[in-house]
């Protein structure tokens, strides 16, 4: 059995580091339920059990309060929840339960996404931010499509105006 060092928490997670030299991460939900101090007789792998059988819940209760706030992608969800310390089984199963109650749609998120920045950014710059927030190709391609040439050629027209009306016809800069 190993002992407890450490316990950091820091941004959602406690951070408990094991004499083995172990770092073990774990949600701060569930580590008020099963608290762990230092200097204390650790079970690592009992606490991982415990992380797969109670993880569930507030990872999904957590999702949802982080789809409340705005919209995501998978991967943006996914990603938040693993940092916190959820196993990706855990993980996986969250996912899945919000493709089946329709609260994740990476083809809807990206349609809204491009739509909300159509006016300001351009087809690439879009297409970029929509890979970043890990929407695949095929997915911010369909997305864009929908943008309409004219209004993307009329918002650059615009733009260009605004950037030259700050220049006050100083044409080299």
């Amino acid at each position: 059995m190993e002992q407890i060092i450490e316990v950091k928490k820091i941004h959602g997670s406690a951070i408990l580091h094991l004499d083995s030299g172990e770092r073990l991460t774990v949600p701060l939900s569930l580590y008020r339920e099963r608290p762990a101090k230092a200097g204390t007789p650790f079970d690592a792998e009992d606490y991982r059990d415990f992380m797969l059988r109670r993880g569930y819940p507030h990872a999904l209760d957590g999702a949802v309060r982080l789809l409340a706030v705005c919209d995501r992608s998978e991967r943006e969800i996914r990603d938040r929840l693993e940092k916190v310390g959820y196993p990706r089984l855990v993980v996986d199963q969250v996912i899945a339960k919000l493709y089946a109650e329709e609260l994740l749609d990476d083809a809807a998120f990206a349609q809204r996404w491009a739509q909300s920045r159509a006016h300001k950014h351009g087809r690439g710059r879009i297409g970029r931010e929509l890979a970043r927030r890990g929407i695949d190709r095929e997915t911010a391609e369909a997305a864009l499509s929908q943008l309409s040439d004219e209004e993307q050629l009329a918002d650059a027209v615009r733009l260009t105006g605004k950037f030259l009306g700050r220049t006050r016809g100083d044409f080299d800069r």
